[in-house]
């Protein structure tokens, strides 16, 4: 998705001259790339560069701030400074070449990990998109680390982690999850769980939350004409130790891990 941040600022004219794009607008951070234009002033049109103090370099004004500062701010300063600077009438047009302040780190099962330039008002769906999406081998859930409030040396201790099913990725609901500088997001590996014995299709499957072992059986193709239902056993991993569970009910949730199996029927 490309996005593009245009802010148009004609100086000494009324609000209702102004252009300004329909995008969310942009808060400028250190080594933002920004391409400034000031019409009919070639000299003055150039690319910058926000260093980390947050400003940068323009000619007849000096230093200019924009650190923290949106698009529609950083033209009104420009085009004021330079109108006091005897340039009569002002045309300045700022624009975002390269993203490179405010971003977002995916790990875990997508395609393209590593960090997400944030481009405005992003959402979970958004980063994904930009991160290749999930792969084949993704889990159920999509993990949220909130950058803590006041960055890295701030003393709020950091939020929970928050956690938004695949499920709700797939419908879409994801892109009501807006996501800040610093967020950390997690696809983890998907858990698996075994069906054996008479099954039609016994084999590894992967596991979804809140999945039952009728559910477990029915995504193995079902109990065959020879497997008894009521019999049905589960091996499971408690505490490092192999349990073996008997009599299991269908509406039992199935772990990670978990070998479901269905044993022959009595004649």
């Amino acid at each position: 998705m490309t996005v593009l941040l245009l802010v148009a600022v004609l100086a000494g004219v009324g609000p209702a001259a102004q252009r300004v794009s329909g995008t969310p607008e942009y808060v400028v951070g250190s080594q933002d790339r920004l391409a400034v234009v000031v019409y009919g002033e070639p000299d003055l049109t150039r690319t910058v560069t926000v260093d980390i103090d947050g400003t940068f370099d323009f000619p007849l004004i000096g230093r200019v701030k924009a650190g923290g500062l949106t698009l529609r701010s950083i033209a009104e300063d420009v085009a004021a400074r330079l109108r006091k600077s005897y340039i009569v009438n002002p045309q300045v047009t700022l624009e975002v070449e390269t993203y490179r302040s405010q971003v977002v780190y995916v790990s875990g099962q997508v395609r393209l990990p590593g960090a997400v330039a944030l481009t405005g008002d992003m959402t979970l769906m958004d980063v994904l998109a930009k991160a290749g999406s999930p792969t084949p081998d993704a889990g159920a859930y999509v993990e949220i680390n909130r950058r803590p409030v006041g960055g890295s040396t701030g003393t709020a201790p950091p939020p929970a982690p928050e956690r938004i099913s695949m499920a709700d990725v797939r419908r879409g609901r994801a892109r009501d999850v807006v996501l800040s500088d610093g967020d950390t997001i997690f696809v983890p590996k998907a858990e698996t769980f075994f069906v054996t014995g008479h099954v039609r299709n016994p084999g590894p499957y992967l596991i979804d939350d809140g999945l039952t072992v009728a559910q477990a059986i029915s995504m193995a193709g079902g109990i065959t004409d020879r497997g008894a239902r009521g019999r049905v056993k589960i091996t499971r991993l408690v505490d490092g130790k192999q349990v073996v569970l008997k009599g299991v009910r269908m509406d039992e949730l199935v772990k990670p891990g978990d070998a479901i199996d269905v044993p022959p029927r009595f004649f």
